[in-house]
């Protein structure tokens, strides 16, 4: 009976339809999909061409390794505290978000792409398929199906890490900063609320790029 602790389903339901009736929700939800997105899209391109070079340049490879390990296995709150004094409040979910995302997709790309069938490639040299031709007719299409798997793993990653970044650093139109807010009047139906959004706005980001790719996969 107490919803300062525990609210109940129906309780949080109703206060997340009331919420949805007002205009700074949805503010809140397009400020928050708007700067992880931004970072997922970044994080996605910027590490699959990283991947790419590591796999056909070693040196790129060594020295870039150790600093994909660093960024995978530092904590998220470090380095939105250390963002904190480097860079405007509504940047840095997007600088997390890319972070989270660069090194699973770098690392994916270079791994999948040295699973291409070695046999495929010995033919491709003997009948003289070089340059770019090879890498779209025989890598891409090997590398494909783990970066469509690892995309979408990602981007879970990605929007739970932009939200705990905007709770941290709480900046305008977000929904970090309506958590925050939540938690210091202890609002905790509100809290409820916002994080059923969360989890139902994580569930149709997935659905929506699960169906892009699988488009992408039958036009090819």
């Amino acid at each position: 009976g107490r919803e300062v602790v525990l609210p109940t389903p129906f309780a949080v339901a109703k206060r997340f339809i009331e919420l949805a009736e007002t205009s700074g929700f949805y503010r809140a939800l397009g400020g928050s999909l708007s700067r992880v997105l931004l970072g997922y899209l970044a994080g996605t391109l910027g590490g699959i061409a990283v991947g790419i070079l590591m796999f056909f340049i070693k040196s790129a490879r060594t020295l870039l390794s150790p600093l994909l390990t660093v960024i995978r296995s530092t904590p998220v709150a470090s380095f939105i505290i250390l963002t904190l004094v480097m860079m405007k409040n509504a940047h840095i979910p997007t600088f997390i978000t890319f972070l989270m995302v660069f090194p699973m997709l770098a690392g994916t790309t270079c791994a999948a792409l040295g699973e291409t069938d070695p046999q495929l490639l010995e033919a491709a040299r003997v009948y003289h398929v070089n340059g770019f031709v090879r890498f779209r007719a025989l890598y891409l299409p090997s590398a494909a199906p783990q970066l469509r798997s690892q995309a979408l793993t990602s981007l879970g990653f990605a929007w739970k890490a932009g939200v705990a970044a905007e709770v941290l650093c709480y900046p305008q139109n977000s929904i970090g900063l309506y958590l925050h807010d939540a938690k210091a009047h202890l609002e905790t139906v509100d809290l409820f609320a916002y994080t059923l959004l969360i989890i139902l706005v994580s569930l149709l980001l997935e659905k929506l790029l699960r169906l892009l790719l699988g488009k992408g996969a039958r036009a090819k």
